[in-house]
C-alpha cells in the first residue's frame, strides 16, 4: 500500500564515469526511482542528473541545484529520492550535513532500492548505509592508488599526457611518447631558459610566436611555461606519491639540462636576474647609464615628417638637464672604439694563460679526488642494491617492500652518477678552452659587430666583458669596471697588473 501524506518528490541520479554515461546506468536509476515514486503516490517535480562527477564530496553541480530546489520550495518537496545511498554521498560527514539541510526544508531522503524510514531503526539503517558507502569509496580509492603506484614504479605515466607528449593508442593506458610537433618547441624552451636570459612571460610569447599551442589551441601562458620547466616528466622522471621514479618513456630533455633550468629558477646562476627589457634593435639599451642622473639609457625610433624612421639612444625621461639623443650608429661606434681600447696584448695573454693553467692543475686534482669518492659511493650503493635482491630472494622483503627499496637505491645511484657526469663536464682541455676564449677576447670589438643578428649573444658578451653597466656623460664613456679577465690587463704604464706569476713561470714583464 502506498504511504499517505506524501505529495511530491524530486529524483537525483548520478554516474561517475564516461562508460556509465554511455551505458544504461542513468536510465536504469531514473526508471527505478520513478517506479518507487509511483508506488508511494508521489508526483515527480523534477529529475536532476549528474554525469561523470564523483560523490566523494558534496561539491557537485546538479546535486547542489537539487538541494537548492528543496530549500527554495520549503515544505513542498516531501522526498529526495536516489537509486542508492551511495549516489547521495560517499562521505559520512557530507551525508549528515546535507541530510540536515533537507530536514529543515521539510524533505526526507529515500532510496529506491534500500529500505529505511524516519524511525529509530530506519535512521540507524541509513547511518550504516552511509558509513559503508564511505568505506566502499575509500577502499576503491586505496586500490586505485595502489594500482597507480605500481604502474608508476614500472615507469608508466598514469595521467593525461603532459603538453609535448601523447599516447600512441588513444583511450588506452599505454605509455606516453614525445609529440613530433610540440616536443622540439618544449626542448627549445628548456635550452633558452637555461641561459638565464628569458622570463617565463617572454619565453611563452616567443614559443607562441613559433607555433606552440596548448591542448585547447591557445597561446601558452607564463604559468604554462613555469609548469613545463619545473616538471621532471620532461627529463624522464615521474614525481608522484612522494616518490621519484624513472619513466619508461623517451624524455624530451636530458637530466643535466633539466637540472640547469632548476638552478636558473632558484637563482643559482651567474647571470643573475633574467632581463625583461629585451630589444634586439638596441643591444646597449639599459646597459649604459647616464653619468649625471644615474638612469639607464633606452632606445627608440624617431619618425620624420615623411614617415621615415631613425633609431636613437636617449634618456627614458627628459628630467635630466644633460638629457640628449644620439644616433644609434654613432653611439654603437663609440662602444666599439671602447672595446678596442680594452683588448689585451699578447704578453698579457701569455701570462694569464700560465696563471690559469697553474690554478687549473690544482683544481683538477680535486676533481679526481671528488670523482673517486663518488665512485666509491656508487659501489656501496650497488652492494646495497644487491643486498635488497638477496633479502627478496630469501623472503625477508615482500614484493612491495622490494620494489620500494630498489627504487630508493636506484634513485640514489642515479643522483651520484649525475654528480659524476657534472665532474666529467669540468674535466676539459683547459689549454684548448683558453685559446678558444682568447680568440674572442683579442677581438672583442669585431666579435660584437659580427653578432649583429644574434641579440642574445651580444648581451652575453657585454656582461662577460663589463662587471657593471657603462657610464656615459653625453659625449663619451667613462672608465669602465671590467670583468676579471679584462681587469687584470694594464691599461697604462703607471698601472700595476694584479696577475701573479705562477710557479715555474718568469716574473711579470713590464711594458
Amino acid at each position: 500500500m502506498p504511504e499517505t501524506g506524501f505529495k511530491a518528490c524530486i529524483i537525483y541520479c548520478r554516474v561517475s564515469s564516461k562508460e556509465q554515461i554511455e551505458g544504461t546506468s542513468l536510465d536504469n536509476q531514473e526508471r527505478l526511482c520513478r517506479e518507487y515514486a509511483e508506488r508511494n503516490g508521489l508526483a515527480v517535480l523534477k529529475v536532476f542528473v549528474e554525469m561523470g562527477e564523483s560523490a566523494k564530496t558534496a561539491d557537485r553541480t546538479e546535486f547542489t541545484k537539487a538541494i537548492a530546489f528543496c530549500t527554495q520550495k520549503k515544505g513542498r518537496v516531501d522526498q529526495f529520492i536516489v537509486y542508492k545511498i551511495d549516489r547521495f554521498a560517499r562521505n559520512q560527514d557530507d551525508h549528515v550535513v546535507v541530510r540536515s539541510l533537507l530536514k529543515r526544508a521539510g524533505t526526507e531522503l529515500r532510496s529506491a532500492t534500500e529500505t529505511f524510514d524516519e524511525s529509530a531503526m530506519g535512521r540507524a539503517m541509513e547511518g550504516m548505509l552511509s558509513v559503508f558507502a564511505e568505506f566502499d569509496n575509500n577502499n576503491r580509492r586505496e586500490r586505485c592508488k595502489s594500482g597507480m603506484q605500481a604502474r608508476v614504479r614500472e615507469g608508466i605515466w598514469c595521467w593525461a599526457a603532459p603538453l609535448g607528449y601523447y599516447r600512441p593508442i588513444k583511450g588506452k593506458k599505454t605509455n606516453i611518447m614525445p609529440e613530433p610537433d610540440r616536443a622540439p618547441l618544449i626542448r627549445l624552451a628548456f635550452e633558452l631558459y637555461a641561459k638565464g636570459t628569458y622570463t617565463f612571460k617572454a619565453l611563452a610569447q616567443l614559443l607562441g610566436d613559433r607555433g606552440l599551442r596548448t591542448r585547447e589551441g591557445k597561446y601558452p601562458l607564463q604559468q604554462t611555461l613555469e609548469k613545463i620547466i619545473t616538471n621532471p616528466v620532461y627529463c624522464g622522471r615521474i614525481k608522484a606519491f612522494k616518490e621519484m621514479a624513472k619513466g619508461n618513456f623517451e624524455p624530451i630533455v636530458d637530466e643535466a639540462l633539466f637540472a640547469q633550468c632548476q638552478n636558473v629558477k632558484s637563482g643559482y646562476h651567474l647571470k643573475g636576474k633574467p632581463r625583461v627589457f629585451n630589444n634586439p634593435e638596441f643591444p646597449l639599451r639599459r646597459f649604459v647609464m647616464c653619468q649625471h642622473c644615474n638612469q639607464p639609457l633606452t632606445g627608440s625610433y624617431a619618425r620624420s615628417r615623411h614617415g621615415k624612421r631613425y633609431p636613437y639612444y636617449h634618456h627614458g625621461s627628459k628630467k635630466c638637464t644633460h638629457s640628449k639623443s644620439i644616433q644609434k650608429v654613432v653611439f654603437e661606434q663609440k662602444f666599439v672604439q671602447l672595446l678596442e681600447t680594452i683588448e689585451p696584448d699578447t704578453k698579457y695573454e701569455k701570462l694569464f694563460k700560465a696563471v690559469v693553467l697553474d690554478a687549473w692543475q690544482e683544481r683538477y686534482k680535486k676533481f679526481d679526488e671528488t670523482n673517486a669518492r663518488v665512485r666509491k659511493d656508487i659501489e656501496k650503493l650497488e652492494q646495497e642494491r644487491q643486498t635488497i635482491f638477496d633479502f627478496h630472494r630469501h623472503n625477508k622483503y615482500t614484493d612491495d617492500e622490494f620494489v620500494t627499496q630498489k627504487a630508493l637505491v636506484n634513485e640514489r645511484i642515479d643522483q651520484k652518477r649525475l654528480l659524476l657526469q657534472d665532474a666529467r663536464q669540468k674535466e676539459l682541455d683547459m689549454e684548448k678552452a683558453l685559446n678558444y676564449c682568447f680568440h674572442f677576447i683579442r677581438n672583442a670589438s669585431k666579435v660584437w659587430m659580427d653578432l649583429a643578428d644574434d641579440y642574445e649573444a651580444r648581451i652575453n658578451l657585454q656582461h662577460l666583458i663589463f662587471a657593471k653597466p657603462l657610464m656615459f656623460d653625453g659625449n663619451s664613456f667613462g672608465t669602465p669596471e671590467l670583468s676579471l679577465v679584462f681587469a687584470q690587463k694594464k691599461t697604462s704604464p703607471d698601472e700595476k697588473s694584479f696577475l701573479v706569476a705562477p710557479r715555474g713561470v718568469e716574473p711579470l714583464l713590464t711594458a
